[in-house]
């Protein structure tokens, strides 16, 4: 069994073939194609299941060159509620979030950057005391590319989208 991955804006493009669509919009469903056995009829079918999400398409353009293409299901996004980050010490958010972009220091305080394409997440690390380690205190978010205002929650949303997105 071959298998090809989705490639070049989602069009389907099985090993040794070219991709004469390269560029064009497509539905931005991501998707599998594996060759599988031929059926015995010479015509094209198509299956929905609305409760899955899932479309498969069966067809013989050639004798012996049947295809299935299932759609991906988007990965779930985990949430996050931005008032449970306060408080919390540089490894917890670490572990919650993942690593930031950048960290800029200013004394003992550590200030954490996570980007997306839209807003920059800002988290501020301070020690409570001499030698204590810093816990989040304090969040900050902005749009990115223009003056507009964006909720921290919305913002950590979109960080979070964008690292599952990119795995």
């Amino acid at each position: 069994m071959t298998t090809s991955l989705v490639a070049c804006g989602g069009n389907a493009v099985p090993p040794g073939d070219t991709n004469q669509a390269y560029g064009t919009a497509s539905s931005g469903t991501p998707s599998i194609t594996q060759n599988i056995p031929p059926k015995t009829s010479a015509s094209a079918s198509t299956t929905t299941s609305a409760s899955a999400r899932v479309t498969t398409t069966t067809r013989s353009a050639k004798p012996g060159s049947a295809r299935k293409t299932v759609a991906i299901p988007p990965r779930p996004i985990k949430s996050i509620k931005a008032e449970t980050l306060m408080g919390l010490s540089e490894t917890a958010v670490k572990s919650q979030i993942g690593a930031p972009e950048m960290i800029r220091g200013e004394g003992p305080t550590r200030v954490w950057q996570y980007r997306s394409d839209e807003c920059s997440f800002d988290a501020f690390f301070f020690p409570g005391t001499e030698g204590e380690t810093r816990k989040m205190t304090h969040m900050l978010a902005r749009l990115r590319k223009s003056a507009g205002k964006i909720s921290v929650q919305d913002c950590l949303d979109q960080v979070l989208k964008n690292r599952s997105a990119n795995g």
